[in-house]
Parts: structure tokens; C-alpha cells; sequence
């Protein structure tokens, strides 16, 4: 398990690729928590809180057709560079903007938009990189990568707080985003990456045509179509509990400000415990078996807060650790096999926009969960919003198994192959 990552970053190009990542996702972390604490302190007003984050994600449901369409035609590199020093200069239009709340979030829309192209872009580039049969151990490097940063950009953001002022924090994000760019060059250099152009369509359509031809490519195979739902679900019980997690520890199970500082960290220690297993399981389990086990677990164990509920005080504390990081470790679960299914399943020259279906997907049940999540919070209590939300959660994976989808899942072998030439190939099918 471990063993084959290492083999992944012992390679120099891997290694400023997945560096390069580390280090962009760090200055994300920042950024988004400077931002966040900005607008907090200028205006007391909620509503402001809910504009950045769709700021945020908005822009993968608004352009993502468009710019996996992107990721597909245009050479994947100059996207990957380009979206780097473009968000770098967009940090230093907020370095003198910390002081206008809607110019600010007007800065992290047009930031979400660099993201919106960067991330198909990063995502269809894994392959070239390492090789078809080595996509599982690199999208699990990924997933640690975020799960980490999950943890160390908030946290380090929280220290130069006090240290230094925002519009310094800003400026490390600025060098975060232009050393990305530079490792991405290096690591694309070494790999002698061109962009092979040989869907000739492509070359002479619109990319309207090109996005809606990558959107019948995708729906049009059942495992895909089964997977994208699955993940709409996924991310609805995720929206819900990254919405009621805050309200489950202050105000229902009432837990210290340290406590809850280290609670909360526990989901990106799972998340990378996770990360670092799935290549290992999806070895020893077919993919299809994996997601529904990991799915209907996560449903169940979101139930369990009834349970935390009623424990006796001296237990309760303990519990809401092993509780939060193993909702972080079936996260990887899941994650790490829809990602590596979504490449391995799809033809390289429609893997940018299958992956920007992957996110928007995503992105729709995070918002989707945040917004009704915040709203029956209010009514029934976070601990029973969270508990329906598991119960749903196992019923639409218990259901799932009777889809077409779900049955062509089984069919796949643990270790997928490599399509031949442009054909994917899914046995059963």
C-alpha cells in the first residue's frame, strides 16, 4: 500500500507535481480562512458568509461544461501554469481590497473561476504523469494532499493571524501560487508532456458542441452515470455535516474551544488514513463493493449521533474523536475509487470535461446539503438533521444496487485496465 505511493513520488516529475498541489492548496487553506475572518470582523451579517462560499463553488457549477471542455482541447499544462499565476494576481488585487466586503467576493468568484479551470485540467493531467495503471496510488496522493491541507491551511492561518496582518498572509498566498506554477513547469518538463490533438472534431467544433459531445460521452455509460448520482448523495450528507458539525459540538454536546479545534482536525487525519488505504482495498475489493459498503457504513455511522447523544459525559468526548475521524476516513474511501474509476472509465480525450461533471456534481450536493441543512437545522436540532441525513444516506445505497450502474460497478475488475485507444471498455456492458 504504502509501498507503491512511494514508488509514485520517486519520481522527480511526481514529486514537484503532487508538491506543487501541496503547496497551492496550502495558500487555498489560507485564503480561504483570511477571507472568511475579513468579512467576519467587517460585517456581523450571515448573509455575507453564505455569498463566499458560493463565490467559492459557484464557479464550477456556472463554467464547469466550459472549462473541462477546456482541459480537453487546450494543452493541459499552459491551463495548469496559467490558472496559477492568474489566482496569484488576483491575491494581490485583494491585498488592497481587505477593507470592501463585495469587492473581496467578487475577488473570490474570479479566483473560483482559475479553480473552476485548474482543477479538470490537474485532474485528466494525472495520467500522462504517472501511467494508466498507477492513477489509484496518485489520486490517493491527491486526496492526502487536500485532507492535509484540510488541517494545516486554517491552522497556519489561525497562527500568522496573530503574528502579522491579513494583507501580509496575502502575500505568501501570492508566492504559494507562483511557486505551484513554477514546480508544474518543472514537473512537465520532465515528463516531455505534449498534447496529443487527435480528436479532430474537437479541433473544428464550438466548445458549446464539444461540452455537450462530452456530456453524452459521459451519461451515455452506466457505471458514470451511476457514480455521478452517487456522489450528488455523498456530498448532500457532506454539505449537511460540514453545516451542522459546528452546531453538533458548541451547542449540543457543548465541547471546549480546544476540543473542538482538535475535533475538528481529526476529519483531515481520517481523510489522510483513508487516502493512504484506498489503493490497498481497491486491490482487494471490486470498486462496486467498496462504494456501496463505504456509503451505507457512512450512513450508518451518521446515525450514531442519536447514540453520542445519550452517552454518559465521561465518554462523550472520546467518543465524537473516533465519531468525526472515521466519517474522514470513509470520505477517502469514497472518494479515492470515483475519482479513479471517472479516469480510468473515460477516454483521455474527454477525461477534462468527465472530471469537471465529477466536480460540478459534487459541488451541487455540497451546496445543495449547506443550504437545506441550515435551513431544518433551525426547526429540528442539528443532531436530528444529521441523523436523517444518514438514514437517507443508506436507503439511496441500498436502492442503488438494484441500477444498472451499480451492476456494470461489478463487472469492473479490482485492477482496471487501460482502454484501448479511444474505446472505454467495461465488461458486462
Amino acid at each position: 500500500m504504502v509501498s507503491c505511493i512511494v514508488t509514485v513520488l520517486k519520481q522527480r516529475s511526481s514529486l514537484c507535481f503532487f508538491l506543487a498541489q501541496f503547496i497551492s492548496r496550502f495558500g487555498d487553506g489560507i485564503t480561504t480562512t483570511i477571507i472568511l475572518y475579513l468579512i467576519g470582523t467587517t460585517s456581523k451579517d450571515p448573509f455575507f458568509i453564505g455569498l463566499v462560499l458560493f463565490a467559492q463553488y459557484g464557479p464550477m457549477l456556472l463554467f464547469g461544461f466550459f472549462t473541462g471542455t477546456m482541459a480537453d482541447r487546450f494543452p493541459k499544462h499552459i491551463l495548469m501554469i496559467g490558472t496559477d499565476l492568474y489566482r496569484a494576481f488576483v491575491m494581490i488585487a485583494m491585498i488592497f481590497s481587505t477593507h470592501v466586503i463585495w469587492l473581496l467576493i467578487m475577488l473570490v468568484f474570479l479566483s473560483g473561476i482559475g479553480n473552476a479551470i485548474s482543477y479538470p485540467a490537474r485532474s485528466s493531467f494525472i495520467p500522462h504523469l504517472v501511467g494508466e495503471q498507477q492513477i489509484t496510488e496518485a489520486l490517493s496522493i491527491s486526496q492526502g494532499i487536500n485532507s492535509i491541507m484540510q488541517i494545516a491551511g486554517p491552522g497556519a492561518a489561525g497562527i500568522l493571524l496573530v503574528l502579522t496582518s491579513p494583507s501580509n498572509i496575502l502575500i505568501i498566498d501570492v508566492v504559494t501560487f507562483l511557486v505551484s506554477a513554477l514546480l508544474t513547469g518543472v514537473s512537465v518538463k520532465m515528463i516531455h508532456y505534449h498534447q496529443a490533438h487527435n480528436d479532430n472534431q474537437n479541433q473544428h467544433s464550438s466548445i458549446w458542441r464539444s461540452a455537450k459531445d462530452g456530456i453524452k460521452t459521459v451519461f451515455a455509460l452506466a457505471p458514470l452515470t451511476f457514480l455521478i448520482a452517487l456522489i450528488m448523495q455523498l456530498m448532500f450528507a457532506a454539505g449537511i455535516f460540514n453545516t451542522t458539525s459546528t452546531s453538533l459540538l458548541l451547542q449540543d454536546f457543548h465541547v471546549s474551544s480546544f476540543h473542538y479545534g482538535m475535533i475538528e482536525a481529526m476529519v483531515g487525519a481520517g481523510a489522510c488514513i483513508g487516502a493512504a488505504m484506498g489503493p490497498f482495498l481497491l486491490l482487494h475489493f471490486k470498486p462496486g463493493h467498496l462504494l456501496f459498503f463505504s456509503s451505507a457504513f457512512m450512513g450508518v455511522w451518521m446515525i450514531f449521533v442519536v447514540l453520542l447523544q445519550q452517552l454518559p459525559g465521561v465518554y462523550t468526548i472520546p467518543s465524537l474523536y473516533i465519531w468525526v475521524s472515521i466519517i474522514g476516513l470513509i470520505n477517502a474511501f469514497l472518494n479515492i475509487p470515483i475519482s479513479s474509476l471517472f479516469l480510468g472509465l473515460t477516454p483521455d480525450i474527454y477525461r477534462g470535461r468527465a472530471m469537471a461533471i465529477l466536480q460540478m456534481s459534487s459541488n451541487t450536493g455540497l451546496l445543495l446539503g449547506i443550504v437545506i441543512s441550515g435551513l431544518l437545522s433551525r426547526f429540528l436540532g442539528a443532531v436530528f438533521v444529521t441523523a436523517i441525513s444518514g438514514t437517507l444516506l443508506v436507503l439511496i445505497s441500498l436502492l442503488a444496487t438494484r441500477t444498472k450502474g451499480f451492476k456494470a460497478l461489478l463487472a469492473i475488475d479490482k485492477k482496471m485496465k487501460k482502454p484501448e485507444k479511444e474505446n472505454v471498455v467495461v465488461p458486462g456492458e
